[in-house]
């Protein structure tokens, strides 16, 4: 689930993003962003639970739209566009790691204890 905690990570920076960059004085992004970081931190979360396991993966949706977003929101791109282009490239990259990623393979884990491998 190491994925998921770094999903919610970034999803802080994406919040703290506007006061980093200065650009708080404008509702919009300022918003956006905070939209957008809360709904990245409610489907890592979800993820946690065993019925929406598979929540985090629409998080590639969200990653793709930062993407979009901060190429053709302003062009040439801003600071802050270019940051929703680096967090929604990162964030594909971590939405594809299985939460089980830390644990042996599934077989390992369901073989009785005592028997031999082959």
């Amino acid at each position: 689930m190491w994925g998921r905690v770094i999903e919610i990570m970034t999803a802080v920076w994406l919040a703290a993003s506007p006061f980093v960059f200065g650009v708080q004085a404008d509702p919009g992004l300022l918003w956006a962003d905070l939209g957008v970081a809360l709904l990245i931190c409610v489907l890592s979360a979800f993820s946690y639970w065993h019925p929406t396991r598979h929540a985090h993966l629409l998080i590639l949706l969200v990653s793709l739209g930062l993407i979009v977003w901060g190429r053709f929101a302003v062009v040439p791109p801003t600071p802050p566009h270019q940051n929703h282009i680096v967090v929604g490239v990162f964030l594909l990259m971590m939405a594809l790691i299985p939460n089980e990623a830390s644990l042996p393979p599934r077989v390992w884990r369901e073989r009785p204890a005592g028997e031999q491998v082959p």
